[in-house]
């Protein structure tokens, strides 16, 4: 199996295409929709082939198309995932029915590991197991990250995501973002302040 990170791609409301790393690969799952806030603009998983190439970025080439079931089991396990994440990100514990979509997910048969140099070749992947794998990335995060799950400290931003960080100091969605917005407001007042 092969992934790139965790991160994904996003269009700001100024047109900039941007990259967010939100921490973990359930997060960056997520973030292929509208995050549970009804923005239909930001979907990104329109039809089966953008679900096929959006795995495709993570896992390698996903050799079996998705179906229907397929789609529509993304869907659902995205929106379990977005649902957590706000809750857990907000301090409140976690729905019931999303956890049991989540767990139903990850009890299913994940991408096994492939290593590279043997006599026999890697497994075909189907997407069922693609979202598996993602589930699995999801109990992790939500098991084991209680009060790490964060909401943007702009307060004109509401992204979440994992803190990782070592000193589990992270603020911002991006420093290259809010972060530097933030910095950039603090030194002007500081110079403001110097002036009078």
């Amino acid at each position: 199996m092969t992934t790139h990170g965790t991160s994904a791609w996003l269009d700001s409301s100024d047109g900039r295409h941007w990259r967010f790393d939100p921490g973990s690969l359930s997060l960056a799952f997520a973030y292929t929709g509208d995050f549970g806030y009804g923005v239909p603009a930001w979907e990104q998983l329109h039809s089966y082939t953008d679900l096929d190439a959006w795995l495709a970025g993570r896992f390698g080439a996903v050799l079996h198309p998705c179906e229907e079931t397929d789609f529509t089991g993304a869907h659902e396990l995205r929106m379990a995932i977005s649902a957590s994440a706000r809750r857990a990100a907000a301090g409140d514990v976690l729905d019931p029915t999303d956890v049991d979509t989540i767990n139903a997910w990850a009890g299913r048969l994940p991408i096994s590991p492939h290593l590279e140099g043997g006599t026999r070749p890697a497994e075909v992947i189907r997407p069922a197991q693609a979202l598996a794998t993602i589930a699995r990335d999801a109990t992790m995060t939500f098991t084991h990250a209680p009060g790490r799950i964060r909401e943007c400290a702009a307060v004109d931003c509401r992204l979440i995501f994992l803190d990782s960080s070592r000193p589990q100091s992270r603020r911002w969605c991006s420093m290259n973002r809010c972060g530097g917005r933030a910095k950039s407001q603090s030194h002007y007042e500081r110079h403001l302040k110097g002036i009078r």
